[in-house]
């Protein structure tokens, strides 16, 4: 019983750390050193997101 106990334990431990507290760390580092990236490289014209400059065709005006 205390196998499983310890078990589950790490079980929940590497959860959270590898399932809420790295992302959020990752996350947030890329925003603060790449945000245009981070946020998808997006293309906005009069103040409203028209694309990314990642998918599809190249936008030359």
């Amino acid at each position: 019983m205390k196998e499983i106990k310890n078990a589950l334990l790490i079980f929940v431990v590497f959860s959270v750390i590898l399932g809420i507290i790295y992302p959020v760390v990752i996350t947030g580092i890329s925003q603060v050193v790449f945000p245009h990236q981070a946020n998808g490289n997006l293309i906005t014209e009069n103040g409203k997101v028209i694309g990314s400059e990642l998918v599809g065709q190249n936008f030359t005006s």
